[in-house]
Formats: structure tokens, sequence, C-alpha cells
């Protein structure tokens, strides 16, 4: 019902089954095949857990980096901006679940990001002899406006997917509103408590202006900085080539939209000839169901193992009833059935899955049988499709052989088959117009007989108590089999009521025709679906099945074309989704840029530097054996996002040294980058803290997704400090020639 919860659902579920078992003790069973409400306890427990750890790991950063007494003062605002964005949450109605859980991850290392920043810069003011509460009031009117804009641009990164139109938005948008409340939260709180607590409880020595950046670690920094400014030809030269590489590196990372679900189920979809019989079908699966018995399950298996198959739940003519988001289900068919089943374990998924493929392709040659875990993304019916449309289907269907044959020879797919399925046998009549005026027939005579005698007529119902039994009237099977006999079966005038011979009327001719015609943008179309063989991607499979394409196709008559589905449309609609609505957020960053800089060049420095992030994700998908797919395309915007705020807080305290303090343009870059290094370092730090656990227990969806925001950001951190002030001396004209810094 409307405003329920699937958690709660299960708790009365479970307190139903208690009862029965209560009432019937004896000889009562149940076995719930797909019980989604346990699923979804254990994964917010998961993530719940992944978020405490996630939390812990910020915490111990910002204690080490800062020590006990500011780190402290920093980490209060953790509890208080989720406990604050946890009540907007509720106060929206929004629920917590994988994804609002997996943005609340996310937005653990940015929301930091304000306090840090902030209370660094309370900690450089007192240093230098300001009173705290001064320093908490200057700090906080110095820095309201940029956090601003920081946290208002991260939060516009993530608005393509709330904006997007397709399933994939709708699954992953909910993203976009729990980082912009945990955001905007962060920022309230950092104006607020933390200056408060900051000039109640830090306790910072003055020190003198050349003591306040005199370490050997600013030092070295320094150092290196002013070599990039003096060599900045080199330095962006460097970049540019490093940049190349990786994009040329690119074929080295596989390319998956969404991995298989983690969790110990799979479905087998079994398919067998188009007019296969219904009690054929059964008697198929009933045939696997007994081998899954006696060899599968864990009671059944020989050794020590506890690793099988716990239980199933089969549909015979139709798919399961729709249990999850991703499960499409299948329209009604003879030829179909369909199995779910449930493992010990989601490692025993795999065996399952090859066992169960080689005994139907040992015992059940014309079975189609496609089993596979459930997935996680919008379903796909198969993940490598090719669609050939023409206008003659003798034609299509000659192309059709020859890609299969071609996708045969390359090993990398099984279960290769049209949707049109083999051709059928047909009765075809011919009717003679003239003859059949004649004798007194139309064509509706000639179809209602043929109905009557092959297919049967309705003649009355037969009603016995409450049902209702239609009486049919048919020939006997021996006159319907035989077409010797069907040619002389009586065709009834309905004006006349007198009788002819089909053969007198029409000619029966036995033909090969398919089994049934499909049309896509009116024209006849045949879909060719394969299956993946193990540690095969989609994207293999169509870069080489389309170079020989592209040869090929040029030879076909106009109008005869080729287009692919499965995996790569879906994953290219989602991409889609989100590009078309790219434009309005970079719109949203640049006018919030402007505003911010009431500048051009800034925006544009800020932009060229966040391309430059994807040099770390690639490296670091390539070290950590990952992937690019979907989740990994959000990494990259929370990426984008964060590079944006680290570069905001450097320019704008560029500004402040020129405008505020009035040093010089060379010196103020290099006060200003010094200035920054620690926060954006710690900032750095403690989002990579905060997305470790995510790493670790996230799961194949989540990972990626790390990975690319960590080691993006561990690049793009250097590039920040490096590479900003050497854009900025450019765009600005500021020369270092001869120039040697003085504290």
């Amino acid at each position: 019902r409307e405003g329920g919860n699937i958690v709660n659902l299960g708790r009365q579920v479970d307190d139903l089954m208690f009862r029965l078992k209560t009432l019937y003790p004896i000889g009562l069973e149940f076995d719930v095949a797909a019980f989604q409400p346990l699923h979804v306890q254990r994964k917010v427990d998961d993530f719940v857990g992944n978020l405490m750890q996630a939390i812990i790991l910020v915490l111990l950063v910002m204690l080490v980096s800062l020590g006990i007494r500011t780190g402290l003062v920093v980490a209060t605002l953790i509890p208080m901006t989720m406990l604050l964005t946890l009540l907007l949450m509720n106060l929206f109605g929004m629920q917590l679940d994988q994804m609002t859980l997996a943005a609340l991850i996310i937005a653990l290392g940015m929301l930091v990001d304000n306090a840090i920043v902030m209370s660094e810069n309370i900690m450089v003011q007192m240093s230098k002899g300001i009173p705290a509460k001064q320093a908490a009031i200057d700090s906080a009117t110095e820095l309201r406006i940029p956090l601003l804009t920081s946290s208002l641009t991260t939060a516009a990164a993530f608005l393509p997917f709330y904006l997007a139109k397709s399933a994939v938005g709708e699954y992953v948008g909910i993203i976009f509103a729990v980082v912009t409340i945990a955001l905007l939260s962060s920022w309230v709180l950092s104006l607020t408590m933390t200056p408060f607590i900051c000039s109640k409880f830090l306790k910072v020595k003055p020190k003198k202006k050349d003591e306040t950046y005199s370490s050997k670690f600013y030092r070295k920094y320094r150092t290196s900085l002013l070599y990039i400014l003096n060599h900045r030809l080199l330095a962006i030269v460097s970049i540019i080539v490093i940049f190349m590489l990786t994009m040329m590196s690119s074929g080295l990372i596989p390319n998956i939209f969404f991995p298989p679900n983690d969790k110990a189920i799979f479905t087998a979809e079994f398919e067998l000839p188009v007019g296969t019989a219904i009690e054929r079908t059964e008697n198929v699966i009933k045939t696997i169901e007994q081998y899954m018995q006696e060899e599968m399950t864990v009671d059944n298996i020989a050794d020590d193992e506890s690793e099988g198959v716990i239980n199933w739940s089969t549909y015979i003519g139709q798919g399961a009833p729709k249990f999850l988001l991703t499960y499409n289900p299948k329209q009604r068919a003879p030829e179909y059935g369909m199995m779910l089943v449930n493992c010990t374990s989601r490692g025993y998924v795999d065996s399952a899955i090859s066992l169960l493929n080689k005994y139907c392709y040992d015992n059940f040659p014309e079975l189609i049988a496609k089993i596979k875990p459930l997935s996680i993304g919008p379903p796909i019916t198969d993940p490598v499709e090719i669609r050939i449309s023409g206008k003659d289907p003798d034609i299509v269907f000659e192309y059709v052989e020859q890609v299969k044959k071609e996708l045969n020879s390359y090993n990398m797919v099984y279960n290769i088959k049209d949707n049109w399925g083999t051709r059928t046998q047909k009765i075809l009549i011919k009717i003679d117009e003239a003859r059949a005026k004649r004798s007194g027939l139309t064509n509706q005579d000639i179809a209602v007989s043929l109905q009557t005698l092959l297919s049967g007529f309705q003649t009355t119902e037969y009603r016995e108590d409450d049902k209702v039994i239609p009486v049919v009237m048919r020939t006997v099977a021996e006159d319907r089999e035989n077409i010797d006999k069907i040619e002389s079966l009586n065709i009834y005038s309905l004006q006349t009521g007198k009788a002819v011979p089909l053969k007198q009327v029409a000619d029966a001719e036995l033909v090969w025709q398919p089994a049934k015609i499909l049309r896509r943008n009116r024209l006849k179309t045949i879909t060719i679906s394969a299956s993946l063989r193990p540690g095969i991607t989609t994207v293999e499979v169509i870069n080489k099945i389309d170079e020989w394409l592209g040869g090929n196709s040029a030879d076909w008559p106009i109008g005869y074309k080729y287009e692919y589905g499965g995996e790569i449309e879906t994953s290219e609609k989602s991409s889609k989704s989100i590009g078309d609505q790219m434009p309005v957020a970079l719109f949203i960053i640049i006018i919030l840029l402007v505003i911010q800089f009431n500048s051009i060049r800034k925006p544009i420095i800020i932009l060229l530097v966040i391309p430059l992030g994807i040099i770390g994700v690639f490296l670091g998908l390539i070290i950590f054996n990952s992937y690019f797919g979907f989740m990994t395309l959000l990494g990259v915007v929370s990426l984008s996002g964060i590079v944006i705020n680290n570069a905001i807080v450097l320019l704008d305290r560029i500004k402040i040294e020129i405008e505020e303090n009035g040093l010089p343009p060379q010196k103020a870059i290099i006060e200003a980058a010094q200035r920054r290094m620690r926060p954006i370092l710690l900032t750095t730090a403690t989002t990579i803290g905060g997305l470790i656990p995510l790493y670790l227990g996230g799961g194949p969806m989540w990972e990626p997704m790390a990975i690319a925001i960590m080691c993006g950001l561990a690049f793009a951190t250097v590039l920040t400090l490096g590479l900003v002030p050497v854009l900025y001396s450019l765009f600005y004209n500021v020369n270092y020639k001869g120039f040697e810094f003085e504290a």
C-alpha cells in the first residue's frame, strides 16, 4: 500500500508464518523462493555498517591530521550533519535504501570539507594573534559565499542523474537529492556550529609570519610549485601527453553496464521451439528439476560441502510475478518455462549455472536455456542483440544466417538464436476465386469451415453449477492430420447450406514458414540474440562483429539495415538520457562560478582541470582490475564536483591575497596555494577514507565507483595544487622569470 515499507511487510509475513506454524505444527511446510524483505534488510544493514565504518575512518583521519582538539571540533560536524540530513530526508518522504545510504557515504567525505576549510582558516587567523572570537567571525564572513558556491556546484554535478528520463535515472536520481541535502546541511552547520566551537575550544599559539609555513613539507611544496611555474609549457605539455596516453589505454578496461547481482539467486528461462505443447514443456522442466533434486540440492551433495541449491520455484507457460524491479516477466507461451533458484551462497551460483547449462545441452538439444544471476541495473533480455530489418523476409533470413555463422566462429557466445523461431510446417490454402463464386462460396465460408474442421468452432455452452463449459465442434484427428483428407473435407455455404469439397474451390499446399513475423518501425525485423561465455563482455563481441558487419552490409540492397540492441542499446540510452541533461548542469555550474568570481577566466580554469581527473580514474581501474560501467560514470561525476570544490577554494584565496592583502600576483599565487594545501589534502584524505568501506564491502556494483572517486581524487588533488596555479599564471599573464619567494 502507499506509504508502506517492504521491511515492515517482511516482519508481518514472518509473524504470520510463525502463527500458522503454531496453529498447525504438524505437516505444514513453508518454502519461500524470493523473499525480498530479507534481502532489503540485509542490504540496509550492510550499508549502515559501511556508513559507520566510513565515519570512524574519517574521524581517525581528522584526529591524526589535525590533532585531538581540532580533530574533535571538526568531527562534531559529522553526527550533526547526518542527523540534520536524516531529519530532512524524513521530512521530504525519503526512505533508507541502497541508493540513499550510498549517497550518504558519497557525501560523507564531502560534508567535512566545509568544516575543515573553516577550522583551518580560523587556526591560521588565531596563529597571527587575532582573538578567537574575531577569527571565527572573520573566517565565517570570508568563506560563506565560496563554501556555498562549492557546495552548490558539487550538488549540480549530480543533477543530470535526477533529470535523466530513463529507468537508470529513476534508479539513481535520488542520489542528487540526498547529496544536496547533506552538503547544504554541512554548509549551514559549518557557518554556525563550527565557528562557535572553534572559538570556544581551539587553542592556537601565535606564530611569527615566517614560522607559519616554514616546515620542511611546505618548503618542498613551494620549491616544486616554483619550478612548475617557471616551466609552465613543459608542465602543460606533460599533462596533455599523460592524458592522451591514458585515453589510449582505456581499451584495457572492460566495459560492463551493470554487473550481476550479488544475491545467491539465479533465474533459469527455458524456451522450446515455437508451438511446443505445454505438456512437453512441463515434462522437460520436471526432468531438469529431478536432476537438480538429485545432484545439486544441499541434502544430496556427496561430500561434506555445505554449498548447493536450497529451493526453487517453477513457472510453466509464463514467467514469475514481478518480484524485483529489474525483472520483467515474459508473456504467456506454452513453450516457455522459468525457474527461480536459491543457493547457499553467491559463490555457488556460478557453479550451479555451469552444471545446469551442461545438463540442458547434453539432454535437450532443442532447448534454449538462459540461466543467469539476477541483474542489478535495468532489465536486459540478452546481452548481445543484433537487429536486421528489411522488406523481404527471405533476404533478411539470409543475412541472419550469415551473422549467426559469424558469431558461432568467435567462440565468445552461446545460445545464438533469433526471435522468429524455427520455421514450421503450415498448410497454405490457395483459393480459386472464380471456382469459389461458381460454387456459391465466399472466403468467409471457407475460413469458418476450416476453423470448424481444424481448430474447432464453439457452438454453445454447457452450464454446470457455477461453471461454464464450452461445446466445440471439430472433426476427428485422423482427418485433420492427413493433408489428402483435408482436401476432401466439405465446405459449407452459410447462405445456401450446400456442401462442396475443398479440392473443388482451393488447393492445399504444405509449406515451411516462420513461426511468427515481427516488425519494428514498419519493417520486418529479426533480432539475433546470444549469451556471453564467462569472462567475455558485450563490448568485445560487438566490436568484433561490427567490423565484420560494416564490410558486409555495404553490399546489402537499399532498405536493409542492422542495429544493436541488448546491453549496448540500454547503455547508450541511459548514457544519452544523462548526457542530454549535462548542459543544464554545466550551465548552472558556470553561472555559479561566474557569480562567485565575477570573471570568465577563472571558471574556464576550473572547467579545464575537471577532465584531467579521468587520468586517475583510468589508472585506478587498471591497477585494481575493475571495469568501467554506469556506476563508474557516477563516480566520475562525483569526482568532478569535488575537484570544482577544491579549485574554488584555491582561486578564491588567490583573489583575497591580491585584493585584500595587497600581495603582488606572483607571491599571491604561492601564498594562496600553501594556505589551501592542507585543507585540500585533508578533504582528499577524508573523502578517500570515507569510501574505503564502500570499496571493500559495497559489492560489484559500488566497487568501481569507489575506485573512480578515490584514485581520480588522489590525482586531481595534485592537479589542483599544481596545475591550477599554472593555468592562473597563464590566463592572467603572471611571469615568474627571476622571481624568488620571500616569507
